[in-house]
């Protein structure tokens, strides 16, 4: 029961960039994580006995690592999931001046 809760949380969850971060928004929480805490955006691999997954996930300077929201998916290449990780990095890259 706990693995279908995420996986529907994983899907159907929302992130918003922000200035100051990024607002994970599940059917169940609010998190925000500041923009000073991510040392990286990654896409992330899963294999299951349904096949495999992938999804993107902050990787926190300190603190475990996040998947973000709204980003599972099944297809190898899946251009949206491209997308979401691309204006991710961009906004993140902003924040922190680089």
């Amino acid at each position: 029961m706990v693995a279908v809760f995420s996986t529907i949380i994983s899907i159907y969850g929302r992130v918003l960039l922000t200035a100051t971060g990024l607002e994970f928004r599940t059917l169940v929480s609010r998190r925000v994580v500041p923009w000073s805490e991510v040392a990286r955006i990654e896409k992330r691999q899963r294999v299951s006995r349904s096949g495999i997954w992938w999804d993107l996930r902050v990787v926190r300077v300190r603190g475990r690592s996040l998947t973000i929201p709204g980003t599972f998916t099944n297809r190898m290449t899946d251009t949206e999931l491209e997308r979401k990780q691309a204006v991710i990095q961009e906004r993140w890259s902003l924040a922190i001046g680089g």
